[in-house]
């Protein structure tokens, strides 16, 4: 009803002509669409000030608001889609290839059946889709309803995001499991890109960036060619994404993605000082902010000369020094091995867990969502 009422409008505006009654239409097609993107797993929680709505109207047209507040994560054909909201299937068809042009859903083509459409999450999901779109209005707007609202679900489990430990300073002696390490997807994939942080961005439109490198956010596919024509992903070869990964580690950035061991796409090289996810830890004090590694670091206190570059480059403050030597805060420690990379004494290194501290991921996104949405329900009972 909603959907039929705003394409009304839009076609003959003559049609409704009490201004009062368009506006809070719609008004209701964003909180209906905020209400359908909080349904997701991922969350995305009401303000008491509406900020979120404002975002969602920074992206959606109040049509596109209204229909994918129909949508869900399961795709489905624009005749099916049309078809729930009594709606012609060649206008809807055009709507939604629109908004997948503007990185707001998702688009598969399955055989037999052709296009399919499906929601997506704001983060992570569409969010990270407005690199090319990003303005100085939308990225206040995103600090707002961070700090007012989006961090609480930044900082539930399962986390978001998982930590991926520097390869090269994984134990060579030991079995590790194929999810830790970064080149089981590089070397899977058919095609690579890079892409500049959303964080980092964000933060600089507001005057708050930091001196981290912006264009070394990950992404990579099965399919051969995948971001040859995207506007925002600059095409690489995995080489280059290879040195992207390096460059990262000099940086003192820690690596993560996904918090599944299956359909990773993407891997992020993230900081404190912008990261959406890991600023939670900073500015909330969450530990849950983000997935832990199946390693812990650890200090010969004979080879430690005292330099203090590790702490510099802790992102978890899990270091400290005693009589001149480093030390490891076990609890804090993500095991990232930025400490290990950077030690000039190669006194630091991962050891792995034990089997009974080890937590895997879970192995899908389904059992991802499945999981976060039951402890969704216990923190809003």
């Amino acid at each position: 009803m909603l959907l039929n009422v705003i394409f009304l409008y839009w076609a003959a505006p003559s049609a409704l002509p009490n201004i009062k009654v368009i506006i809070n239409i719609i008004d209701n097609a964003y909180r209906a669409l905020a209400h359908r993107l909080d349904q997701i797993p991922n969350g995305f929680p009401r303000t008491e000030s509406g900020v979120e709505l404002k975002l969602l109207a920074k992206l959606f047209t109040p049509e596109e608001a209204a229909l994918a507040s129909s949508m869900s994560l399961e795709h489905q054909t624009s005749q099916v889609i049309a078809a729930n909201n009594n709606l012609d299937e060649s206008h809807v068809k055009s709507l939604l290839i629109g908004m997948v042009k503007k990185g707001l859903i998702d688009l598969r083509r399955q055989e037999g059946l052709g296009l399919m459409f499906g929601l997506i999450p704001f983060v992570v999901g569409f969010y990270e889709r407005q690199n090319a779109n990003i303005d100085k209005e939308f990225a206040e707007f995103f600090e707002a309803y961070y700090k007012e609202s989006f961090h609480k679900v930044m900082t539930m489990e399962p986390s978001v995001h998982r930590i991926i430990p520097i390869e090269k300073t994984i134990p060579v002696n030991i079995d590790v499991m194929p999810y830790e390490k970064a080149s089981t997807y590089l070397n899977s994939a058919s095609s690579w890109g890079v892409l500049k942080c959303i964080c980092r961005v964000q933060k600089e439109l507001i005057g708050q960036g930091c001196d981290h490198p912006v264009e070394n956010c990950l992404v990579f596919s099965s399919r051969p060619g995948a971001f040859d024509r995207t506007d925002d992903i600059r095409s690489i070869i995995m080489e280059e994404a290879l040195q992207i990964l390096e460059e990262a580690d000099r940086a003192g950035l820690v690596h993560s993605t996904s918090n599944s061991t299956d359909e990773v796409t993407y891997i992020c090289n993230c900081c404190t000082c912008s990261c959406g996810i890991l600023r939670g830890m900073v500015e909330y004090g969450s530990g849950h902010s983000i997935a832990r590694s199946d390693f812990y670091a650890s200090v010969d206190d004979i080879l430690c000369s005292g330099c203090e570059i590790c702490l510099e480059r802790c992102q978890f403050n899990a270091l400290g020094m005693n009589n001149g030597v480093c030390t490891v805060n076990k609890t804090s420690c993500y095991g990232c091995g930025l400490c290990v990379s950077a030690c000039p004494d190669e006194a630091i290194t991962l050891l792995q867990k034990s089997p009974e501290e080890i937590d895997p991921p879970p192995a899908t996104e389904e059992e991802w969502r499945k999981k976060r949405g039951i402890e969704r329900q216990k923190v809003n009972q």
